[in-house]
């Protein structure tokens, strides 16, 4: 049990600080400048529409994605802070 909740919180924390970033810096904005530095799509292209249009990426995800990290990692620490027993 306590092995599953410090799994969940070492997935859900990562995972919520992140996706929170992105959400605050703004998707379309964090997507732009990840492909100004990797070139994974044509310029022209994620300039005109705009990556999130081009991929057809919800701007809500980011949100999602912090939110469910947040939970991931509540949960872990629910599981993780359990009764422990002692040896006697």
């Amino acid at each position: 049990r306590g092995a599953v909740g410090l799994t969940l919180t070492a997935a859900g924390v990562p995972l919520g600080v992140l996706s929170g970033l992105v959400a605050v810096v703004g998707l379309e904005r964090a997507l732009t400048v990840w492909n100004d530095q990797l070139a994974l799509l044509p310029w022209g292209l994620s300039r005109i529409l705009g990556i999130t249009v081009h991929l057809g990426i919800p701007a809500g995800l980011p949100g999602y994605a912090a939110g469910a990290g947040a939970a991931l990692a509540a949960a872990g620490l629910l599981l993780s802070l359990g009764r422990r027993r002692h040896a006697a």
